[in-house]
């Protein structure tokens, strides 16, 4: 049986933290695979402070009034959290392999696009819970970084939320988030599954589009 994430869960688990980044810079004469991360970013950065510092920037940037111009430049700056590129990729999972590179490009930003309004959509209802860091497991460039999320009423129910991160060029990235130990992207994934099974990967684009059509919210 599919086990699901209410949208306000999933919502919810990506309104915390991360760090600001600076860019990554090549060594002198080394090839730009060979990429240092500039002083102050990853390398000092842990997946903990990433964490704990996006939610400090989602405090002070998201409030109610917001132009759409200010809602955007925070939809922009998530790029700086997280990795939404293996996002997609995951959540089509054995499906992106039949895809075209053209038709991964469309899928990529339409992906990203719903993701980012879903989580801004929630967003301005989250000021009662309050968010702890309570372990981070490191292993080479992969890193869990679990949380709890408590409403600030007295007696109220937590939420144990697990960000999976990985280290790239620019810094830690947040790929997938764990509700109560079930994952975002597989919850994705079998929506999207069948979606392409019963309408295909033109129906699962129309899907997505319809979802990050209108203003912002």
């Amino acid at each position: 049986m599919k086990r699901f994430i209410p949208l306000f869960l999933i919502s919810l688990a990506l309104s915390l933290p991360a760090q600001a980044q600076t860019p990554c810079v090549p060594e002198k004469g080394a090839a730009p695979e060979k990429c240092r991360i500039a002083a102050g970013d990853a390398a000092t950065i842990t997946p903990s402070q990433k964490i704990t510092t996006f939610q400090a920037q989602v405090k002070s940037d998201i409030r109610k009034g917001l132009t759409d111009a200010q809602k955007q430049a925070f939809l922009n700056r998530m790029h700086d959290y997280f990795d939404f590129s293996t996002m997609a990729e995951a959540a089509l999972f054995g499906e992106w392999e039949k895809l075209t590179i053209e038709q991964r490009a469309q899928f990529s930003l339409a992906f990203t696009a719903m993701l980012q309004r879903n989580y801004l959509r929630k967003l301005y209802s989250h000021a009662e819970y309050l968010a702890s860091i309570t372990g981070e497991k490191l292993k080479e460039d992969k890193a869990q970084v679990a949380t709890r999320l408590v409403k600030s009423a007295k007696g109220s129910t937590s939420v144990d939320v697990t960000y999976r991160m990985q280290k790239t060029r620019q810094g830690w990235r947040i790929y997938d988030v764990l509700t109560d130990e079930v994952s975002l992207i597989r919850n994705y994934r079998s929506t999207f599954a069948d979606l392409i099974k019963s309408k295909g990967f033109s129906g699962l684009m129309d899907h997505l589009k319809k979802q990050a059509a209108g203003p912002l919210p």
